[in-house]
């Protein structure tokens, strides 16, 4: 077998998108995972991550030092399979967008409170075709986005916006092209916006907005037993801002790409790992809004992936810096420096016969 073709059987790389950036570059904090198309034979996979940030600043969290991001957990999982030699397919379950932003309740003896809490589910079934002889293929998705719940509050005197769940469809189209005898897996997508207009409290209706995405990864190997790897992500987050009715759009988002780099290293017929860095772009160091306090992400990570014939499991973990930021609201001018977080994920993948 060639050592390319055996690369890329044999190294799986966990990449942990660090994409929580609270309400500055948007909501996303993962994506479809349409580079599963590319793997062989029929596998189940199953995956979790753990997020703790530490965003603190000097004076709208100085009385309590706790973090106004607090924990978040995704869950995801997957099928993947080959309907014949030229056409694979696969199902995700995953969640693409969520929020855990919440100040303490008073600042400076002035009640406050402002918060946006949001999960989200997303449903998609992905397809692949390869065109005959040629390396070039399409790949094309379609996905349900599902608010399933969120708060939101921008004043003390209006309270809490509480929505009930709510879905939209949307779609992904891309192009592929694969070389197996250097392990080269490249995919152009392009995924349209879909809007979603949930029922609130108070205001009667609010609309949250997943952007247009345009994403571009790759996979190569470059020497024995070594793959290159990366990505460049970008979402138009500026034309999906979260609105109430009466009141306008309560975001401020900004348009960003997302960068990925990374080696993959393959030990031995058991074990392989690997080391990406991911930036992503920020919008301002000043503002005025409580909900926006970081400016952009530059992210390191790890993983190692021990291999069987039956299953693979492998381990990430990454740690992320936050660009510092002023706020100034009525409160005063609160400064977030130094601030950052740590994530740790584990994804089983099962390959059935």
């Amino acid at each position: 077998m060639n050592w390319f073709v055996s690369l890329f059987l044999k190294i799986t790389t966990l990449i942990l998108f660090i994409s929580y950036n609270a309400f500055a570059g948007g909501l996303e904090v993962s994506r479809q995972n349409n580079m599963i198309l590319f793997s062989d034979g029929t596998t189940i996979n199953f995956s979790s991550r753990q997020t703790s940030s530490t965003v603190t600043d000097n004076l709208y969290t100085s009385l309590d030092s706790q973090s106004i991001i607090k924990k978040l957990n995704i869950m995801s999982a997957a099928f993947k399979s080959d309907y014949s030699d030229t056409i694979s397919y696969a199902f995700e379950m995953y969640e693409p967008m969520a929020s855990t932003l919440q100040y303490p309740a008073t600042i400076g003896g002035v009640p406050a409170g402002q918060k946006a809490l949001l999960r989200s589910q997303a449903l998609s079934l992905t397809g692949k075709y390869d065109l005959t002889n040629s390396g070039f293929g399409v790949v094309a998705s379609i996905r349900q986005l599902t608010i399933k719940r969120s708060t939101v509050n921008i004043s003390p005197a209006q309270g809490d916006l509480v929505t009930t769940p709510d879905s939209g469809i949307g779609y992904m189209a891309g192009v592929s092209y694969e070389r197996p005898e250097i392990a080269l897996k490249v995919l152009l997508s392009h995924a349209p916006g879909i809007d979603i207009v949930v029922p609130t409290t108070v205001v009667g209706s609010g609309t949250v907005s997943q952007p247009n995405f345009t994403t571009l990864e790759f996979e190569t190997g470059i020497a024995n037993n070594t793959l290159l790897f990366g990505s460049i992500h970008q979402g138009e987050h500026a034309s999906a801002q979260v609105k109430l009715n009466g009141i306008g759009a309560i975001s401020s988002f900004t348009d960003g790409e997302k960068y990925n780099i990374g080696l993959g290293r393959k030990f031995n017929e058991k074990l392989s790992g690997s080391f990406s860095y991911t930036t992503e772009e920020g919008s301002s160091a000043t503002g005025t809004s409580l909900l926006s306090p970081t400016n952009g992400t530059d992210t390191y990570s790890i993983g190692v992936n021990y291999i069987t014939e039956s299953v693979d499991v492998a381990f990430g973990y990454a740690m992320s810096s936050f660009g510092d930021k002023a706020v100034t609201t009525a409160y005063g001018t609160g400064n977030f420096t130094n601030n950052d977080a740590t994530t740790t994920g584990l994804r089983i993948k099962f390959k059935l016969p």
